[in-house]
């Protein structure tokens, strides 16, 4: 049996929750967007979380590869718009529309239930 630091513990947990927190992000952000390329959910990331998580772009791109996997979204190839080259953009499958509406309600339920549970007697 391997036992591991309360450092390395710590860490390994923290950086699950992350990583599901940025998935349950990037699939709302392109839900409520309809289609949404990897920069600009950099961008809503960070201005939605007022910048408290501020992705690098291989944790967003990691997490775009993943969901794509999962069948929760796709992507193509569109002009930018202006003068920029053509981008990658990502827009949710049925799957994901019905999948990120039931993670939503779930996620929303559980920042009550931390809410209430971090509150002083």
């Amino acid at each position: 049996m391997v036992l591991k630091s309360e450092e390395a513990v710590e860490k390994k947990l923290l950086k699950d929750l992350k990583t599901g927190v940025y998935a349950f992000l990037i699939l709302d952000i392109i839900g409520r967007e309809k289609r949404m390329h990897g920069y600009g959910l950099i961008s809503g990331i960070t201005d939605r979380t007022d910048g408290l998580l501020s992705p690098s772009e291989s944790t967003v791109y990691e997490s775009l590869k993943q969901l794509e996997k999962l069948g929760l979204i796709r992507s193509y190839w569109a002009e930018s718009p202006g003068r920029g080259p053509p981008r990658k953009y990502y827009e949710l499958t049925e799957k994901g529309e019905r999948i990120l509406s039931s993670v939503r309600k779930t996620v929303y339920r559980l920042a009550r239930i931390l809410e209430l549970a971090s509150k002083e007697e």
